[in-house]
């Protein structure tokens, strides 16, 4: 029979095997650094719509002009999209500054919002090309808000009681939580909108600049935050 000085010790459980890594986990940093790729990706595609214009050798420099005049709705389309996405990028860096920690229903959510993020080229394209038309608005739209609506998903539960984040005070969750969602809230509300005036549903990112504001100057204050 084995004396005690023979027992060994069981191995220690890894924090990835109970769902969770350390704040300096490298399991964590894979999260973050796979998000960015994601980010990257999608923003980088959202410029391969803006097609150089092919005119013939006998063109002339008006020619030019009107080609590049109907590149402006793409153009535009860029921007606004470019605007909204880096937006988020921002938001779910902040976030992740502090998540430490992560189970399985966090990296679901992680990744259903970056299927949302990879997903926004397309409708960006088709609103470049067809932004006159209130069917291009609805499926951009939508696809932004859901966008928005599973990034304050995933803000909701990694800072909630769950051990997940650390150093969330309910009022700094708060202002998360509202800088999340004014976002696709202002989407949404476009679409109704567009079916009176398209034009004024497109110019909903100024109502974003006013409400992000607005946030920054009331509930920012309280946190100590201008973000």
């Amino acid at each position: 029979m084995a004396g005690p000085s023979s027992t060994v010790p069981p191995p220690p459980v890894p924090p990835e095997a109970n769902g969770t890594a350390s704040r300096s986990g490298r399991t964590v940093d894979r999260v973050v650094q796979f998000s960015d790729g994601v980010f990257t990706v999608a923003l980088t595609l959202l410029v391969v719509d803006l097609a150089v214009p092919a005119l013939a050798p006998s063109a002339t420099e008006t020619d030019l002009q009107h080609a590049l005049q109907d590149q402006l709705p793409n153009i535009l389309a860029f921007l606004l999209t470019f605007w909204v996405v880096a937006l988020r990028w921002l938001t779910h860096h902040r976030h992740f500054r502090l998540i430490h920690r992560y189970d399985s229903r966090l990296l679901e959510l992680n990744l259903l919002f970056l299927m949302t993020i990879v997903f926004i080229p397309w409708p960006t394209a088709v609103l470049g090309h067809y932004g006159n038309y209130v069917t291009a608005w609805v499926l951009y739209a939508a696809s932004m808000a859901a966008s928005g609506l599973t990034a304050t998903a995933l803000w909701v539960y990694g800072s909630g009681d769950r051990g997940l984040a650390d150093g969330v005070t309910p009022e700094l969750r708060r202002y998360y939580t509202a800088r999340s969602a004014i976002q696709p809230v202002i989407f949404i509300l476009s679409i109704p909108v567009a079916f009176v005036s398209l034009m004024l549903a497109e110019f909903c990112f100024v109502p974003m600049i006013i409400g992000l504001s607005v946030l920054n100057r009331t509930l920012g204050r309280g946190v100590g935050l201008e973000l």
